[in-house]
């Protein structure tokens, strides 16, 4: 008996550890567990973008709605913002498109949803200006969500000095006429950092905890 525990232990050691991970497939969220195993949880065939929480729980994904039109400065397509137990249960949306006077104020197509480093924010992308999207924060606690900034290519850091700053891409012009797009690091609360560059590399090879 020893004998078989200690090879049936040195098995279970021998088995490979894999890291949870989200992915898509066919416009419906997959999760794929510690052990390797993949689950499809969703059948709308409209989703994507999904990413996991800091505790590895919950799953943050947009749904598009092809029946659902918002006018914006670069089109009219929607979609939503929702959150998924990993163990497929407790789906529920929580961000909705809608119409707006200011720019800043429209939801429409809204994607690559991302959780703070405490899971209690998310922070996602919409379209807004013809040259620019914008983002958006959605407060779980309060239920509330506002704008945080124009731009585009969202990035929440979740670690290092910088931890829950924003690196977005902006559209900027330049005194002499011309426009540049460059990386920028926000606050949380959309308040300038300092430019990062054309590119995060050497920003996060500096910052960012191994």
């Amino acid at each position: 008996m020893k004998r078989l525990l200690s090879t049936l232990f040195g098995i279970a050691l021998a088995l490979p550890a894999f890291a949870q991970s989200v992915s898509v497939k066919e416009g419906n969220i997959q999760f794929t567990n510690k052990t390797g195993q993949t689950t499809t949880l969703t059948s709308s065939g409209h989703d994507s973008d999904p990413s996991l929480s800091p505790g590895g729980k919950t799953i943050v994904f947009a749904r598009a709605t092809p029946d659902r039109k918002v006018p914006t400065g670069s089109g009219d397509d929607t979609s939503e913002i929702w959150l998924l137990g990993v163990d497929g249960k407790n789906a529920r949306k929580i961000v909705e498109p809608k119409a707006a006077e200011k720019t800043e104020a429209i939801l429409a197509e809204l994607s690559t949803p991302q959780f703070s480093s405490d899971g209690t924010k998310i922070f996602f992308e919409t379209t807004a200006w013809t040259t620019s999207g914008a983002i958006h924060v959605f407060d779980l606690a309060t239920k509330k969500e506002h704008f945080v900034c124009a731009g585009g290519g969202l990035e929440v850091i979740h670690s290092g000095e910088y931890k829950d700053c924003v690196l977005v891409t902006q559209h900027r012009y330049f005194i002499g006429g011309g426009s540049y797009d460059w990386v920028w690091l926000l606050r949380p609360d959309g308040k300038e950092v300092g430019p990062v560059g054309e590119d995060t590399a050497n920003f996060k090879d500096l910052y960012l905890k191994k």
